[in-house]
């Protein structure tokens, strides 16, 4: 009672998924159409690629390192007071050199006039001659002792340095000449970071095939397997008939006839199970090849009546096994970039040399006397760095790296023994999955014999309906197990080609 509530439950959750869902085409996709979508869409790989753009963007920043760099700088400078070369005592009395001049003269020519003037004969002749009189007038304004005033005040002016803008400007060429070779190890590092990224990007593109073809697989088994349930479901129902008319016909009992009956809700909740299973699975591949989740899609081998194993015949060597494989490239790559970190540590105690040139621009200037305009020159010069003594420090440095390096080394030592082990155990899935495939078609051979002998003993009244359902049982297992044996093979062939690094 419960197993018949449990499927009609489960029947009208499908029928409502099914008048929920929009009506869309249907899709057939082949296996590669799965694996170039899945490629597409799968959003670790985009992260993936994105790496392989930022390494090439470190090499294209390292392959920088050979070149000069170029750089502009500038300031402004906003001063409070101005510079002022002397005192203000001094600038005073330079300012009014040509006043103290004209009062020193005028001590001296007054008395002397006064005394002409107060003899007789030399007043009278003053007087009766204007260019004497203008003579003496002009002995008491000096214009050349005044215009020195002038000069003073322009000299002590020249004391008066305008500070209060200042301005300054430099534009500087550097060029590295030696830097102990570090960048020639960090171009190499960027380029072996570069191959690291793109192998591991390979890396996780077979693992998105793999876990594609697993999907798809299963599917072709689930549907297989809902193709047998459904034949199955048959066979009992047309079972059920035939036990109805012999009961009642009295050649057999209501416990055959209850038997067929509880058989038969068991295949159609099974059936009902396995459909929702293809569903499931059908959105799972949907969401790994980025398509809507409710696509109507049918696989090229789920139409397919039986499934076909494509030939393989991989030759490989263990040599061709350490230059395909991703993983086993990764590692070397990552011995590699270390084995440069050991330069770079060396480095950064062996002397760097560089060429520079400066032209640097002023406001005020000093080259021509002290002027508010803008003047330039330039420089050109060697600097060199010499490290000395660092009390143990680059040593320690370069053993550590060295350390990191072989580190490095026996993992990848360590990963080929793996890598091998590998390999061996899917050749010997690969053996034992054809067995098991050549055991599971002699098997659903002999139950699709047994099966009909049952059925032909059943319908003649010969053998009891018990051993018809065994029989159909048996028939059923078969061949879920012999789909099952090929999907392995199929699978056992694609882990084989992963770990031999020629999953393309």
């Amino acid at each position: 009672m419960k197993s018949v509530i449990i499927k009609r439950f489960l029947a009208m959750l499908t029928l409502l998924l099914a008048m929920a869902s929009p009506v869309v085409a249907q899709q057939v996709l082949t296996l590669q159409n799965c694996r170039d979508m899945a490629l597409e869409n799968n959003k670790n790989l985009k992260i993936s690629q994105e790496k392989v753009n930022m390494a090439n963007y470190d090499k294209k920043i390292a392959w920088a390192n050979y070149f000069p760099t170029i750089s502009a700088q500038g300031t402004y400078m906003h001063n409070e007071k101005q510079l002022q070369l002397l005192s203000d005592e001094k600038i005073n009395t330079i300012s009014t050199v040509g006043s103290t001049l004209q009062g020193d003269v005028n001590g001296f020519i007054d008395p002397a006039i006064q005394n002409l003037m107060q003899n007789p004969l030399m007043y009278q002749i003053i007087m009766n001659s204007p260019e004497l009189q203008a003579l003496i007038q002009d002995l008491h304004h000096l214009g050349a002792l005044e215009t020195l005033d002038a000069i003073g005040q322009e000299v002590s002016k020249n004391f008066i340095l305008d500070t209060r803008n200042v301005y300054a400007g430099m534009v500087t060429v550097m060029e590295p000449v030696y830097a102990g070779g570090k960048i020639r190890a960090y171009n190499k590092m960027a380029q072996y970071a570069q191959d690291l990224a793109e192998m591991q990007l390979t890396t996780e593109q077979q693992e998105v095939i793999v876990a594609t073809d697993k999907a798809y697989w299963q599917i072709v088994s689930l549907a297989n397997k809902q193709k047998l349930t459904e034949n199955y479901v048959e066979l009992l129902r047309t079972m059920s008939d035939n036990v109805d008319k012999l009961v009642a016909e009295g050649m057999a009992t209501n416990a055959d006839k209850l038997s067929v009956k509880v058989k038969l809700n068991d295949a159609e909740l099974s059936l009902i199970r396995v459909q929702n299973g293809v569903a499931l699975s059908k959105m799972l591949l949907c969401q790994s090849c980025g398509l809507p989740l409710d696509s109507d899609i049918i696989l090229e081998d789920e139409s397919l009546e039986d499934v076909i194993i494509p030939a393989y015949n991989p030759e490989y060597t263990e040599d061709d096994i350490m230059n395909n494989r991703p993983e086993l490239q990764s590692l070397k790559l990552a011995t590699q970039i270390y084995d440069k970190k050991v330069n770079i540590a060396r480095s950064e105690f062996l002397p760097t040399v560089a060429v520079f040139g400066n032209y640097i621009v002023t406001n005020p200037s000093a080259f021509n006397g002290f002027e508010t305009e803008f003047r330039g020159f330039y420089n050109l010069g060697v600097v060199a760095k010499v490290p000395l003594f660092h009390f143990g420090e680059g040593y320690n440095k370069i053993k550590k790296a060295k350390a990191e390096s072989e580190i490095y080394k026996l993992k990848l030592d360590d990963t080929k023994e793996l890598v091998m082990l590998q390999v061996n155990q899917y050749e010997k899935q690969i053996k034992e999955a054809e067995q098991r495939l050549t055991m599971t078609t002699e098997k659903m051979s002999d139950a699709e014999e047994n099966l009909r002998m049952a059925t032909v003993g059943f319908n003649e009244g010969m053998i009891p309906s018990s051993t018809l359902e065994a029989a159909q049982t048996a028939w059923m297992q078969a061949h879920s197990e012999y789909i099952d044996a090929k999907i392995d093979v199929i699978m056992a062939n694609t882990y084989l080609k992963k770990s031999i690094g020629k999953l393309q």
